[in-house]
């Protein structure tokens, strides 16, 4: 048997032609706000899966919720020339002069779920006015348009947020003026604050009939204190949190929306993968996102006149995760955001 033995130019000709091959390969910065959080940690998963699935390197570094941090590790990642930084953004107008520096190094910038108006950024977000006015109106439907409603949502000034309330609380004025809108308590996205305002309301309105959330965690916290006053309310949420499947098949929440820790890891990590290999996008990116109820829900409203596509939360299981096949390298550049 001949054995075939590397010469040591020959190896070193070939290590070469390997660190060249290893350099090639686009490198993604990612600055997140922590990676503690089982929302992060979820991301970082899926984002990791979508660096393999787009032959891309991504590097992971948490701010650990300094804004401090999350600047020097940006201004950090644009001297080592990656191809491509993301940032969950602490503080979008903070990051304006970081980001300028990331153009004059012509290394593109994606801010995730969070409209930055840096010029050179791409904002990855999500159709919140057409969703949560969605949530609105299915919430408002299944009321048969009255009753006092509580509205949860997270910290003035964030831009997901206050769409999120702008879109529902301008659908409940419109179009079912009888419903009266008992409160809009922020949380500062803390379940401990979501469940004292519940708490709150519950008992000063003996009559509420409904809480609506701009995130799953919300709805969860308030369906909690409900339940330990034996009291019964509807919810509608936004997050597709599978801890809201229960209350989705007994009709308790009427409408989720799911985005998904997972979903959301992944798109984004595919949307910079694509940035840094030079294709073109609109610089406001949509998620792709579902209406997840159960479809005795869906059926009681479409005799209401109220249709719409759904998935189950069955069916919501299996797409949180199915995010090669939503949002993968083989679909078309397209697919990565949806009209708003």
């Amino acid at each position: 048997m001949i054995k075939h033995v590397l010469s040591g130019v020959a190896l070193t000709a070939v290590l070469a032609l390997s660190g060249l091959a290893s350099a090639a390969e686009p490198v993604l910065g990612l600055a997140a706000i922590d990676l503690q959080n089982s929302f992060f940690v979820r991301m970082k998963e899926a984002g990791d899966t979508a660096a393999q699935d787009y032959g891309v390197k991504a590097t992971w570094q948490s701010a650990e919720g300094s804004l401090e941090k999350q600047v020097a590790i940006i201004e950090n990642f644009i001297n080592q020339k990656v191809d491509a930084i993301l940032v969950d953004p602490l503080d979008k107008n903070a990051l304006l002069p970081v980001i300028k520096k990331a153009e004059a190094a012509k290394i593109p910038v994606i801010t995730m779920g969070n409209k930055v108006e840096g010029g050179w950024n791409t904002s990855t977000l999500y159709p919140d006015r057409e969703n949560m006015s969605m949530v609105a109106r299915v919430l408002g439907q299944t009321l048969g348009g009255e009753g006092e409603v509580g509205l949860l949502v997270g910290t003035r000034g964030n831009f997901v947020s206050d769409t999120r309330e702008k879109a529902f609380t301008e659908t409940l004025a419109k179009e079912f003026p009888n419903i009266k809108l008992v409160g809009i308590q922020p949380t500062g996205w803390d379940s401990a604050k979501a469940t004292d305002a519940a708490q709150t309301w519950l008992t000063t309105y003996p009559e509420l009939k409904a809480i609506g959330c701009i995130s799953d965690s919300m709805c969860l916290a308030a369906s909690a204190v409900a339940q330990a006053m034996d009291r019964k309310l509807l919810y509608a949420g936004y997050d597709g949190d599978e801890e809201m499947h229960p209350l989705l098949e007994d009709g308790s929440m009427v409408m989720d929306v799911l985005t998904g820790a997972y979903r959301v890891g992944y798109w984004n990590i595919a949307v910079a993968a694509r940035l840094a290999k030079g294709e073109a996008m609109p610089k406001d990116l949509y998620m792709p996102t579902y209406f997840v109820t159960s479809d005795a829900t869906a059926q009681a409203l479409a005799g209401k006149g109220l249709k719409f596509e759904h998935i189950t939360p069955e069916a919501a299981t299996k797409a949180a995760k199915a995010y090669t096949e939503q949002l993968g390298p083989k679909l078309p550049t397209s697919a990565m955001t949806v009209g708003q």
